[in-house]
């Protein structure tokens, strides 16, 4: 699987994902790792700068403003250009907190 050059955040300000990921970076960067559904391609965001969980949107270190659409998913494609990334910025260890990412509706009381 080839890794792409991505468009500019002026051609393209607004990614959707699907099949998404947040990976810590040893450097203490979030990144959104998933499925570009705009591109259809795997995809790795700049640094996360904020997240509204309320939008489920956030904004990277590039501007640009990431949707996570679905639940937290594996992409085999963006796992590859995570991959490929991590080795290119030094990056040697990483931890999953895609669960922090996740919003939790809260559940209808059935009691009644």
């Amino acid at each position: 699987m080839p890794i792409w050059s991505v468009a500019t955040v002026d051609e393209q300000p607004d990614i959707t994902l699907q099949r998404w990921r947040v990976y810590e970076t040893d450097h203490g960067e979030h990144h959104f790792v998933g499925y570009c559904i705009e591109n259809g391609a795997g995809r790795v965001s700049s640094a996360i700068t904020s997240f509204d969980a309320k939008s489920r949107a956030g904004i990277t270190r590039s501007g640009r403003r990431y949707a996570l659409s679905g639940a937290p998913g594996f992409d085999r494609d963006a796992l590859h250009v995570w991959s490929f990334w991590a080795i290119r910025n030094g990056v040697t260890e990483t931890k999953d907190v895609s669960g922090e990412y996740v919003v939790l509706r809260p559940r209808h009381d059935r009691r009644n």
